[in-house]
């Protein structure tokens, strides 16, 4: 973690006149792996010989939600990556606070607004309008992105948009992220994010035992600020602030923590609650997929110093799939419901996913992109000073899975 000095290395200028290609195509990996998380029906099976394909999808699938934490690193990345350009080139440019929340509300919540209105449109023309004092206080908390606190609101519209809540509330603690990290360096800063999301879990915990009221865990921006912090991390050792040790670029140890953490994650409900095996590895799990993302972060960011001349192409695919994955994140579960209405019950379900479901979400997404998204876009990248801004937004985070607080 020792800064380096002088000339930033050779990597970095593609950050500074475009777009990392690579990221994008992580953003586009990670938005299809949780729209298939919630795309796959994991229990219907057929009898014939497609039995094990589709188990075979159904597995792969059923693991898409981590998808979520990838989105959280390359969120710290990008959000960090003006400010680390900046330091590497010695512009002693600060970032504004007022100015940074002002850009970060053109950019994300116009786009948000649209889809939180057709969602509260759909479930009015499907389950009919009641104006209840809960609908007026759910509604109210979707809008001031809070929902994520209260497990009442947590899921209650759309599913997916709690993570929106956390990346909202992790701004927040942006600065006080680079605070810590001018004063204390990053190994102590980490180490207080760590204990963030200690301090969350005791807090949940201590609330539930005491007033039987559960708090989330999960959904809560302290359990995630460890890994949002990586990626800042990430962005400083690719402009050459810092230097990483080699492990944190090796896909080996990528892969052991993604599949380790994926298997407690699997196997954690059958661990009793009152031991302190589920409370290490209910504290591990999160973490552990925020390391391996983040080693496959440096790597891609490393790996894209040789496609100056031609993407490979499937980094192009994905890499355009990124470049809207936050509409992708903002329609799909609303795809999703209703394509299902026109598929064929006498088709494979697997056919009726890759053939109409997918290609429909996709579809849709664009649209989106173009029409409620993109104006938004154009609006920052006319700002002064914001070329980077406009590439930016990486944690639209995915559609992630509904999980339960862990509050006991």
């Amino acid at each position: 973690e020792e800064p380096q000095r002088g000339r930033p290395r050779s990597a970095a200028p593609t950050a500074m006149s475009g777009r990392l290609r690579g990221i994008d195509a992580l953003r586009g990996i990670a938005a299809i792996g949780v729209v298939l998380y919630h795309a796959v029906d994991q229990k219907i099976v057929p009898t014939n010989l497609l039995r094990y394909p589709v188990k075979l999808v159904q597995l792969g699938t059923s693991f898409g939600y981590i998808g979520v934490f990838l989105f959280f690193v390359i969120s710290g990345f990008c959000i960090h990556l003006q400010r680390a350009r900046a330091q590497a080139t010695g512009d002693p440019t600060q970032i504004n606070f007022g100015a940074f929340w002002r850009r970060r509300i053109r950019r994300l919540y116009p786009p948000y607004l649209i889809a939180l209105v057709l969602y509260l449109i759909l479930n009015a023309w499907s389950a009919g309008f009641d104006v209840t004092r809960f609908f007026v206080y759910d509604v109210v908390m979707h809008l001031l992105m809070l929902h994520n606190i209260d497990p009442k609101t947590c899921y209650s519209i759309n599913g997916v948009f709690w993570t929106l809540a956390i990346e909202e509330q992790l701004y927040l603690a942006y600065f006080l992220l680079l605070f810590l990290r001018s004063r204390w360096g990053w190994t102590r800063t980490l180490l207080v994010c760590l204990l963030a999301r200690v301090a969350w879990m005791t807090f949940s915990h201590a609330v539930w035992v005491r007033y039987g009221i559960g708090v989330p865990v999960p959904e809560a921006a302290a359990s995630h600020w460890f890994t949002w912090a990586l990626g800042a991390i990430a962005v400083e050792a690719y402009f050459g602030l810092l230097k990483l040790p080699r492990w944190t670029r090796d896909l080996r140890l990528a892969t052991v923590l993604i599949v380790a953490a994926s298997a407690m994650s699997n196997y954690l409900p059958s661990i009793p609650k009152d031991t302190p095996w589920h409370d290490i590895a209910w504290f591990l799990i999160h973490p552990m997929w925020g390391l391996g993302f983040f080693i496959v972060v440096n790597r891609t960011v490393i790996a894209e110093q040789n496609w100056t001349k031609r993407l490979p192409s499937i980094i192009s695919v994905f890499a355009t799939l990124g470049v809207f994955s936050y509409s992708i994140y903002l329609t799909h579960e609303l795809t999703l419901m209703e394509s299902w209405r026109y598929v064929s019950s006498s088709l494979s379900p697997l056919f009726n996913l890759v053939v109409i479901v997918l290609p429909a979400t996709i579809i849709v997404a664009w649209v989106f992109f173009w029409f409620c998204e993109k104006p938004y876009m154009r609006k920052v990248a006319k700002k002064k000073d914001q070329q980077v801004v406009s590439a930016v937004f990486c944690d639209e985070s995915s559609t992630a899975p509904q999980l339960e607080p862990e509050s006991a």
